[in-house]
């Protein structure tokens, strides 16, 4: 795989013992971040982008994404669980949300907190730094953080554009965490973990953009944790309250697609799903497209409830927070709304923590820190992959003839691993057996 730096982690892992090197997640990959090696998918750090396409498109399920050991909760005192309103979704509208939290609570949390709870001070931030700089025609919604990645690795031109701001759950983390705080807890005896529907915000906890330290304390997939939930919520106490007062319909709405964009003034736009979002960012690119004001956008179908972790079919889950929002419609102008003493108000020190200073651009197609001699790696690429035979058919490992002339230009391959070229040849099938492993001496012997 690429030597040298290492600037991203991710959060993706191949189950070796399940992959059958079939190369199904290998040519599903948007940034070519897979190669088959010794039979066995084999994942780059600094392609991989986290977006789970490749997990949703094994046949054989080898593909998972590690989640923290759920007993890290008992390390703390104060457990919180950062709840995404995705999560409720999952559950079928007969279960109030009061019951799902005491769900929660039997499983050990001590408090539940409603990331969208912080969706009127991330539009505060979101506004702030739109009206900061008015040299930027089109802004980039952070929220998605595969979406942040994909832009530094496969479109590294549009970084700017990113909205250069943390996610809502950073936020989220730090306003529970201030709050216990205030009652007298102490900083170290509080474990803040985030419920998530997908790998990216595993890899943006773990391995921020930022740089900056996280409060997160751990991360949960939430398909776990669903199924532990739904097996106690028959006989769940159904006055449990979260930590905060209710959300309001604009709130809930958030992480589907079309529920960031929609609060903005101006023009906006929701793109969802990799192949679409694929598509507007070349084109934004290109400047093929003019497309002034805020694009939200979303790498999973229909917004976060079509996330790898979550657990019911994502129109579904989708119909069901529409139907929680026009229930917490009607609440609004209620006495629990009313009752809401909070003070929204951003402090500095919250806007300047919040802040992203830098968001680098991470080519996937940089050969070398050395001008000179990327152009002349470039140019050697250039020729082995008119030198291929252009079908692109992954024997060689590599998920197209162009992956495999820049990963035979990086050192990573030879030339006669193509058995387009020299297929009878012994090196050849010494190169096959190094891709392919035990499977080619399983199909001789069977001969």
């Amino acid at each position: 795989m690429p030597t040298g730096e290492i600037y991203f982690r991710h959060s993706l892992r191949v189950n070796d013992y399940l992959c059958q090197g079939c190369t199904t997640c290998m040519r599903t990959c948007p940034t070519a971040a897979i190669r088959i090696r010794g039979g066995k998918a084999v994942i780059s750090d600094n392609k991989c982008v986290d977006c789970g396409e490749c997990m949703k498109a094994c046949p054989h399920k080898a593909i998972y994404i590690k989640q923290d050991d759920f007993g890290l909760i008992e390390n703390y005192r104060y457990r919180v669980c950062l709840v995404p309103t995705t999560f409720i979704g999952q559950f079928d509208t007969k279960y109030k949300t009061k019951a799902i939290y005491s769900c929660l609570l039997k499983l050990g949390f001590t408090h539940i907190y409603e990331v969208e709870h912080e969706v009127p001070r991330m539009m505060e931030l979101y506004n702030r730094y739109m009206e900061d700089h008015p040299e930027i025609s089109t802004f980039i919604s952070p929220y998605c953080p595969a979406v942040t990645r994909l832009i530094q690795v496969r479109f590294p031109s549009l970084v700017d554009n990113v909205i250069h701001v943390r996610a809502p759950l950073e936020l989220a983390s730090r306003v529970i965490v201030k709050r216990l705080m205030d009652d007298g807890a102490r900083r170290e005896s509080i474990g803040v973990f985030y419920v998530t529907p997908c790998a990216a915000k595993i890899a943006a906890v773990k391995y921020p953009v930022s740089g900056k330290e996280t409060y997160v304390s751990g991360v949960i997939n939430m398909d776990f944790l669903y199924n532990k939930v739904l097996l106690m919520l028959h006989d769940s106490d159904k006055n449990a309250q979260p930590i905060n007062h209710a959300l309001t319909a604009r709130d809930v709405m958030w992480p589907l697609a079309g529920g960031e964009a929609v609060n903005f003034k101006g023009y906006q736009y929701a793109v969802d799903g990799l192949q679409n979002v694929l598509n507007f960012l070349e084109k934004l690119e290109d400047e093929a497209v003019d497309a002034p004001g805020l694009v939200e956008m979303r790498i999973c179908d229909q917004g976060c409830v079509g996330g790898v972790l979550t657990t019911n079919d994502r129109f579904v889950a989708r119909k069901r927070l529409e139907y929680r929002a026009r229930l917490f419609e009607r609440l609004e102008n209620s006495k629990l709304r009313e009752s809401s003493n909070e003070d929204n108000t951003l402090t500095p020190e919250w806007i300047k923590d919040m802040e992203i200073p830098d968001i680098k651009p991470r080519s996937i197609y940089k050969l070398n820190d050395n001008y000179a001699e990327a152009f002349k790696m470039a140019e050697r690429m250039k020729k082995i992959e008119k030198a291929l035979p252009g079908v692109n058919c992954s024997a060689c490992g590599a998920p197209s003839c162009a992956a495999l002339a820049e990963d035979i230009v990086r050192g990573d391959a030879n030339a006669d691993t193509c058995v387009f070229i020299n297929p009878l040849s012994k090196t050849s099938k010494d190169a096959m057996n190094r891709i392919w492993g035990d499977r080619i001496k399983s199909n001789k012997e069977e001969q």
